[in-house]
């Protein structure tokens, strides 16, 4: 798919994609077209990006993404060697889960008094 199809599908910039591109995020093929050329997507673009995106969100940095990327697509590490630095991720997520859950009580308790009119 071209690059526009790919930004309609993930919500993410020509700039964006680019960018994780050039970090070997992602990847394209250069396909023809008449006398230009043009970058070609997989279907496999849009799922690295929604786990890039998801990861963000969850505060993993791009390199982090990145390595697990590489270590993943070049068997260098399996998942049970990842296994330590997924399991530190994941104490981390819970911490922030209960830090949003203690701010979503607070929010709730303060919305109990207010006359919504």
């Amino acid at each position: 798919m071209k690059i526009s199809e790919l930004c309609k599908q993930t919500g993410l910039s020509k700039d964006g994609i680019r960018h994780y591109e050039q970090l070997g995020l992602i990847h394209s093929q250069r396909k023809p077209a008449g006398t230009r050329y043009y970058q070609d997507y997989d279907e496999n673009s849009i799922v690295r990006i929604e786990i890039i995106q998801c990861g963000k969100s969850c505060g993993f940095t791009l390199k982090e993404i990145k390595n697990i990327f590489d270590c993943t697509d070049n068997d260098e590490l399996s998942l049970a060697e990842l296994r330590p630095f997924l399991l530190q991720k994941l104490a981390e997520l819970d911490l922030k889960v209960a830090e949003i859950e203690k701010m979503r009580g607070i929010i709730k308790q303060n919305l109990a008094g207010v006359d919504c009119q």
